[in-house]
């Protein structure tokens, strides 16, 4: 997710001064021979706020509009805008705002900080100075008044990056070095993500890891943001990105379920930092290939981490969608990437309907929730109470065989308040919602929802993604 082009460069201050000042306010049943799986009543979309249940139908509302706005940036994003061998641990902790977060720790003695896991970007950034503030930050489980933030001048390997530096161009440009005469500041940078957006300076330190340090370390100082309540920790295919950074030659992890949303229950994501270790994959995975980034498409193209995928069955049923929803054109239109920074599933309108009808057709034994569906944004929702919901299953099929069936948690939920089970809906949403521009970049936008409890292994150096799905406690680490 590169941003977009940044103010005028100024002249070279003291991080300390530079920093300070930056304040800138600124249609019938499927037969029988189509596969179900049965959903239980546990699988809920089980948000907290205030250590309560909150209204469902509006956090779920909320949940899959930040989906089509996270969407909306993907789809149409500003196109200017040393390692050791070994592997790394990290807790992976769900959010009920539909975040991810890890904790990382910069500077000269370490500061730990909460970072939010995005493999749909690639800068890694924090709230940075005492002159930090965030507009619009009131989540559930954000406290706006204790906003972990890096100070830089407790830090004493942080220094600013100047204009010159390759690393500038990953924030400002390429063309940015060109009209740098050497002795001024990295300009600052402003990034859109969507949901929100962040302003501030790139700098460098050091990345802490009990495993070996990363020295000069490119991060991102915030000074103002809006709408993002924690830093973010870009995984993309950037330049930027913390495994790029890192020399990273793969990372995996596994999303806990958002039923334990802002609870003390992690997951691990692990580095590994040497090609001839190996993550715990074993004889039970699938892999195929990343799709190439269409390489005429825009800049910002470039950091998604596009699936082949081939195929989507329901019930064993294949879904006609055309080819140029399923593969990038090279102008990086229509395809599939996988983003742990969307919440819901986002598709275009003509897959999405697709799917959608597929699923009515196939659960017309039950009567449509009609009412919900206008309340959450989501759709289809089937009135289920009383009965033992059959679902039909939903199958990713990619280039070279390899498949995905999907947990049925991580396609439909219980939606009610007040522990009501009697409405089912589908947790995938449409970017017809985003207007005109809906076309525009990846068709199919593959959320977090629909990572929870499976296992995904990111081969960076062979261009590979593993998977395999989990029994729902072996994703845990903590309780």
């Amino acid at each position: 997710m590169a941003p977009p082009p940044p103010p005028s460069s100024s002249s070279s201050l003291p991080i300390v001064t530079l920093l300070t000042i930056l304040c800138i306010c600124i249609s019938t049943p499927s037969s029988s021979s189509h596969t179900t799986l049965t959903l239980s009543p546990t699988h809920h979309i089980t948000p907290k706020t205030n250590n309560q249940s909150s209204h469902l139908k509006h956090t779920i509302n909320s949940l899959a509009s930040s989906s089509i706005t996270r969407a909306h940036y993907l789809k149409n994003p500003n196109n200017n805008n040393n390692t050791s061998s070994s592997s790394t641990q990290i807790p992976l902790f769900p959010h009920s705002y539909g975040a991810y977060s890890i904790s990382l720790s910069f500077g000269s003695p370490p500061q730990k900080l909460p970072f939010l896991m995005d493999t749909g970007s690639s800068l890694v950034w924090s709230p940075c100075t005492n002159n930090y503030k965030c507009y619009d930050c009131r989540f559930s489980d954000v406290n706006q008044t204790n906003t972990p933030k890096f100070i830089p001048n407790r830090s004493s390997s942080a220094k600013m990056i100047g204009c010159n530096s390759k690393k500038c161009g990953w924030v400002s440009g390429s063309g940015q070095q060109t009209s740098c005469n050497g002795n001024e500041s990295c300009p600052a940078y402003t990034i859109q993500y969507g949901s929100g957006s962040t302003s501030g300076f790139l700098i460098s330190d050091t990345l802490d890891f009990p495993e070996g340090d990363v020295s000069d370390f490119a991060v991102g100082c915030s000074i103002v943001s809006t709408r993002q309540p924690s830093g973010i920790a870009g995984f993309g295919r950037g330049s930027s990105s913390l495994p790029n950074q890192m020399g990273v030659k793969k990372f995996s992890y596994c999303l806990v379920s958002h039923r334990f949303d802002d609870a003390p229950v992690s997951s691990e994501l692990v580095l590994v930092r040497n090609s001839t270790n190996s993550t715990a994959g074993g004889s039970e995975m699938s892999y195929t290939n990343f799709q190439k980034n269409p390489m005429n498409s825009s800049e910002a193209f470039q950091e998604y981490y596009y699936v082949n995928l081939r195929e989507i069955t329901i019930g064993g049923k294949p879904v006609n969608i055309s080819n140029e929803y399923l593969v990038p054109g090279a102008d990086g239109n229509g395809g599939a990437i996988i983003d742990s920074g969307t919440t819901f599933m986002v598709m275009d309108n003509v897959p999405y309907d697709l799917v959608a009808r597929e699923f009515e057709n196939q659960m017309s034994e039950y009567k449509r929730a009609v009412d919900v569906e206008s309340e959450t944004g989501l759709r289809p929702c089937f009135d289920v109470a009383g009965k033992s919901a059959e679902l039909p299953e939903f199958t990713f099929h990619f280039v070279g065989g390899a498949k995905l069936s999907l947990p049925v948690a991580d396609y439909f939920s219980f939606v009610g308040d007040d522990g009501d089970d009697g409405v089912l809906c589908m947790t995938i949403v449409s970017s017809n919602l985003i207007g005109s521009n809906s076309s525009i970049g990846p068709s199919i936008i593959i959320g977090n929802y629909q990572q929870q409890d499976i296992y995904f292994e990111y081969d960076l150096e062979n261009e590979v993604l593993g998977f395999r799905k989990q029994i729902f406690w072996e994703c845990y680490i903590g309780s």
